[in-house]
């Protein structure tokens, strides 16, 4: 059985989410911001990340977009990525990996006190760099669901909705902003709340309603 290490509303919101869609047995251990710090996680993930997945083995997984392509391919049956090595997969696969690298890590950038700016005077500049970066970013999914969905894989609900879904609640100013903007995603973000399997474990983040989530 699976165990996620799982923290409100961090990046292991869309693994809790898959799992539950996907209705594969698991454990879930609810963390604190604390408990990941702590020197004694650095066993369970050495970099102290989360999300992190314990497998069958002993064996630990880490960074979000690994975790989605390993249970999405172990569970084919479920449903949520195309068949491994068609090209519908490998569509999936850029997608989830331009999500995980061109927005994901961006948004630190922009969360309240991040420690990225050298000092107080340059934190706003970071802050719009990195915001015009992932608008950018939203605009390119912005089209291609306008184009091709409504959803990421068209009219095939999969994991890579949760993951947009849940790179979107950490927009800022906000995520009612975001959506306001980008009337597509704000489509596919209303379809992934409207999913049965998905009202308990968003409720449990406190997202279930747009703009819950406070970094």
């Amino acid at each position: 059985m699976y165990k996620l290490y799982n923290v409100k509303a961090w990046g292991s919101l869309s693994i809790h989410c898959l799992l539950e869609e996907m209705e594969v047995p698991y454990t879930n251990i609810w963390m604190t911001a604390e408990q990941v710090r702590a020197p004694e996680f650095r066993e369970i993930s050495p970099l102290g990340l989360i999300p992190a997945l314990g497998l069958d083995d002993g064996r630990t997984m880490i960074e979000s977009a690994a975790i989605v392509s390993f249970l999405t391919t172990a569970h084919p049956e479920k449903g949520m990525a195309p068949e491994p090595g068609s090209s519908d997969h490998g569509e999936f696969l850029s997608w989830l990996h331009f999500l995980s690298t061109e927005i994901y890590p961006f948004c630190e950038f922009t969360f309240p006190g991040n420690a990225f700016a050298m000092d107080d005077k340059h934190g706003p500049f970071v802050v719009d760099r990195a915001n015009e970066r992932i608008n950018r970013c939203w605009q390119i999914v912005e089209n291609r669901l306008q184009g091709e969905g409504p959803w990421m894989m068209g009219e095939t609900y999969s994991a890579l909705d949760i993951y947009a879904f849940m790179l979107s609640l950490w927009a800022q100013p906000s995520e009612t902003d975001l959506l306001a903007c980008f009337p597509a995603v704000a489509n596919l973000a209303a379809g992934v709340r409207a999913r049965p399997m998905l009202k308990a474990p968003l409720e449990a983040h406190g997202v279930m309603a747009p703009g819950g989530y406070g970094s």
